[in-house]
């Protein structure tokens, strides 16, 4: 899990910084860079991918946390019971362990060797994993936040695609209000 979610926040770096890049010059040099730019720097696919990345980081930071967490009357090298309480009773091990391996150094290293960091299948299956979850509209939810925030700040929201056809304006609201029932169950179940 720490793996993929480095690959997961390194691969935000990389792809939000070679987004102003041409990506035929780096084509032929970095063949699995480009099949994931090609895509991620068409029309509004670098929304969608940094919304299905959100999840996908809520998702593979819970799992570290829940597989990590401490055993009842666990003994470490005998350390003094305030050390062990500090970093295992609360968490905070793991915490430090999940943003240092998981996110800071991935995110440093992604966005410094943004070509090279995304080279790579797993970045992008990790790619298509993202995408995949948003068109799945699961997150959709966040759309309606998106639209409540434009209207009140009076800003319209800039898109990078033609208008929507009947079809694909039935098809995009049935999923916001899919996503907007998942989270009304999700609050009422909490």
């Amino acid at each position: 899990a720490i793996i993929w979610l480095s690959m997961v926040e390194g691969g935000q770096g990389s792809l939000v910084g070679l987004q102003p890049i041409q990506f035929d010059l780096y084509k032929d040099s970095h063949p699995i860079t480009y099949l994931s730019t090609k895509v991620a720097f068409t029309g509004d696919n670098l929304d969608r991918y940094l919304l299905g990345r959100q999840f996908m980081v809520c998702l593979v930071v819970f799992t570290v946390n829940m597989s990590g967490g401490p055993i009842g009357g666990a003994e470490l090298w005998g350390y003094p019971d305030w050390v062990k309480n500090i970093f295992f009773t609360t968490g905070f091990a793991m915490i430090l362990f999940t943003c240092q391996v998981g996110q800071l150094a991935s995110q440093v290293n992604g966005s410094l060797n943004m070509l090279d960091y995304i080279n790579n299948y797993g970045c992008l299956i990790t790619f298509y994993t993202a995408m995949l979850l948003e068109f799945s509209g699961l997150l959709h939810s966040s759309y309606l936040v998106q639209y409540l925030v434009s209207a009140i700040s009076g800003k319209k929201i800039e898109s990078n695609e033609p208008p929507r056809t009947a079809l694909q304006g039935l098809w995009y609201w049935f999923r916001c209000l899919y996503s907007l029932a998942i989270l009304v169950f999700c609050f009422a179940v909490t």
